[in-house]
């Protein structure tokens, strides 16, 4: 599902001239699980992710506890 949004991702980007330009995902709920997971899969094509209200819990070993701080 991921690789179907970097595609959407690519093409806006290169078609717009803004190749160089940062992605940000957003969503709420369950939407907001999405770009927080995908910001955590592909931290090189997406900048940042806002998730509002997304019941995402913490996944042990996935990432530094201190990498936000």
């Amino acid at each position: 599902m991921f690789r179907d949004y970097l595609a959407v991702i690519k093409n806006f980007t290169e078609t717009h001239g803004l190749t160089n330009s940062p992605v940000i995902t957003f969503g709420g709920s369950y939407g907001g699980m999405l770009a927080a997971w995908m910001r955590m899969k592909y931290p090189h094509k997406i900048w940042g992710a806002l998730a509002a209200s997304a019941p995402v819990r913490w996944f042990r070993d996935l990432t530094d506890p201190g990498a936000y701080v």
